[in-house]
């Protein structure tokens, strides 16, 4: 691009009238990729299952070891004839027959199914025999009272509580003789019971419910983590092939275009002027050298070559030297301000802004005469701008080749480090390509 056919400074905001064009990119910090690599955790609620499963062992070995220290009782007895012995040592070993057969097999179903109310009339049933034969078997009540709320939903289990903790209070009142005064003194301690009961029951059952709700959560806590981690991969991914084509587009396709443009001026020179074909095949091969000397620092994913040995004002000076080279175009290289440390990244997309401004010139402008600037912005903050400025045609606001991929790439290089791209241009006026970083880039209040 060449100067401002009215000397403006080419770094500096220049007067924008109806027709000119400004595309400002706001600051915008890179996204941070999460790892792909996170690994499927065991479900929460399979452990909630696997607790579950390891508790039952305890379920049977305090209900079955109740029943055993109770048979002890019955069979040490020495106020019990030996039929009374018999016969609560019979409802015993029916209760553990049972217990095997049926209610063992019960825990951790909330279905309230069938044989879940078999096992509990069974063995409640067996319980008040035992205390009808005038044997102290309320100890089993806790092992009974619990299985209540382990066999049935909360709502069966409410209510069988009062039913059976009920039937308890009604032997103790046959026992005593069916009186109202027995009737009396039972109710009190009926309460109590199923008060406690219930109290006890509900509270184990929330806890067990909460667990489960929160076991759900954590999998599906779990399960959104890991979507999101994919997503991002996939996020990553495009961004990374979005910047590997930015990276193809502004090396290997520039090279291979000027490659193209000094061939066929060659086939012109030919016949004509040996000498000159001799030049233009010489820097045809200097272009080939760079373009392949590009290409293998994008397989092993350094800095530009022109960023490797040289600094950002030599890199520009060798572009726009080859620039001015291949196209005959008068190039004035303008470089303001000492040099301070810039990132590596911010020099790329200084570099690669000035190619592709240049590579638009080549393809679009129709210039004679054309300008790239540097200055670099003084202060602790530091910053630099690069503007690269046509006498050519110039275009319309909004025509299609603002919309074209080189445009579009080096938007999303300033907006990477969060500067600021300005493009202004009208018909006949020429067109201004300026790309600040740092500080400077920042809105003015």
């Amino acid at each position: 691009m060449a100067a401002r056919p009215d000397g403006a400074d080419p770094v500096a905001v220049a007067d924008r009238g109806p027709g000119d064009l400004r595309t400002e990119v706001p600051m915008a910090a890179p996204g941070r990729r999460l790892s792909p690599d996170a690994v499927h955790p065991r479900s929460s609620l399979d452990d909630l299952d696997a607790f579950w499963q390891r508790t039952t062992v305890g379920w049977h070995t305090v209900y079955l070891g109740l029943l055993g220290v109770l048979a002890l009782i019955i069979g040490s007895s020495d106020d019990r004839t030996g039929g009374e012995r018999l016969a609560g040592l019979l409802v015993v070993a029916a209760m553990v027959i049972i217990y095997l057969l049926v209610g063992r097999r019960l825990l951790g179903r909330d279905d309230n199914s069938l044989p879940a109310l078999v096992q509990l009339t069974s063995s409640w049933g067996c319980l008040y025999a035992l205390l009808g034969m005038g044997i102290d078997a309320h100890f089993l009540l806790f092992a009974l009272i619990p299985h209540i709320w382990v066999y049935l939903s909360t709502r069966w289990a409410v209510g069988a509580t009062f039913v059976f903790i009920a039937g308890v209070a009604v032997v103790e009142v046959g026992r005593a003789g069916w009186s109202s005064a027995a009737a009396v003194d039972a109710l009190p301690q009926w309460a109590v019971n199923t008060g406690l009961s219930l109290l006890l029951g509900l509270f184990i059952t929330g806890v067990f419910v909460q667990a489960e709700k929160r076991a759900g959560l954590i999998d599906e806590l779990e399960r959104t983590r890991t979507e999101l981690a994919q997503l991002e991969h996939s996020r990553g991914v495009l961004a990374e092939r979005e910047r590997l084509s930015h990276e193809i587009h502004d090396t290997l396709a520039q090279g291979f275009t000027s490659i193209l443009t000094l061939a066929q001026a060659i086939e012109v020179v030919l016949d004509r002027d040996l000498d000159a074909a001799r030049d233009r095949l010489g820097l045809l091969e200097r272009t080939a050298r760079d373009n392949l000397a590009e290409a293998r620092a994008l397989v092993s994913s350094l800095a530009p070559v022109s960023l490797q040995d040289a600094t950002l004002p030599e890199a520009i000076e060798r572009i726009a030297a080859r620039f001015a080279d291949e196209t005959g175009l008068e190039v004035d290289l303008q470089v303001d301000g000492a040099g301070p440390s810039l990132p590596a990244n911010v020099e790329v997309v200084l570099l690669r802004t000035v190619q592709e401004a240049l590579t638009n010139v080549r393809k679009h402008a129709g210039a004679h005469r054309v300008v790239v600037a540097l200055r670099y912005r003084g202060g602790p903050a530091g910053g630099a701008t690069v503007a690269v400025v046509d006498d050519g045609r110039g275009f319309h606001p909004g025509a299609a080749t603002l919309d074209g991929y080189g445009l579009r790439g080096m938007r999303a290089r300033v907006e990477q480090v969060g500067g600021l791209l300005e493009i202004v241009s009208a018909p006949g006026a020429g067109t201004t390509v300026r790309a600040t970083v740092g500080a400077a880039a920042l809105p003015q209040r």
